[in-house]
């Protein structure tokens, strides 16, 4: 196996051992808000109606407790949240907190509608959802998706 190392070209070799060469970094950008406008809307409306809602059915301190919930549960959806790859590792960087996970952390990749599972298991298991990291695609993928296939095996590669 072909040591790690760094070539000078700003590349390096892949973390699957194989001769490829993948770029030093790549970094993309998804904000599911603009990217959907009539959706955001109609979020936006119930989420507002909820909340004054909850304001005169509950009183002041659970709407404040529902401000919080709701902010927690759809900040990625209405923040932009940028993702790296880059040769320690992804990072992801959703505005209020930003995680860094290790290559070495994930054996395999699989799709999902509208993103990639990076799975810490060399096979299918029922807790690729639970353990595995869901990564945003944006409509132009292919060099995010080729970067990965020299990284990881994709599941259908995985024997």
């Amino acid at each position: 196996m072909e040591s790690q190392e760094h070539n000078g070209t700003g590349t390096e070799f892949c973390a699957n051992g194989s001769s490829d060469y993948c770029p030093a970094s790549i970094s993309w950008k998804v904000h599911r808000a603009k990217e959907m406008p009539g959706r955001t809307v109609l979020v936006g409306l119930f989420i507002i109606g909820f909340l004054i809602f909850t304001l005169f059915a509950f009183g002041f301190l659970l709407f404040g407790v529902a401000v919080v919930v709701l902010f927690g549960a759809t900040h990625t959806y209405f923040l932009p949240v940028k993702y790296t790859f880059s040769s320690q590792g992804v990072t992801v960087d959703k505005g209020i907190f930003s995680y860094t996970y290790e290559w070495s952390r994930f054996r395999r990749f699989f799709f999902t509608n509208g993103g990639v599972v990076l799975s810490p298991f060399k096979e299918r298991n029922f807790l690729d959802n639970f353990r595995g990291v869901h990564l945003l695609l944006p409509a132009e993928s292919a060099t995010i998706v080729a970067y990965l296939k020299r990284r990881l095996p994709a599941a259908d590669d995985v024997s």
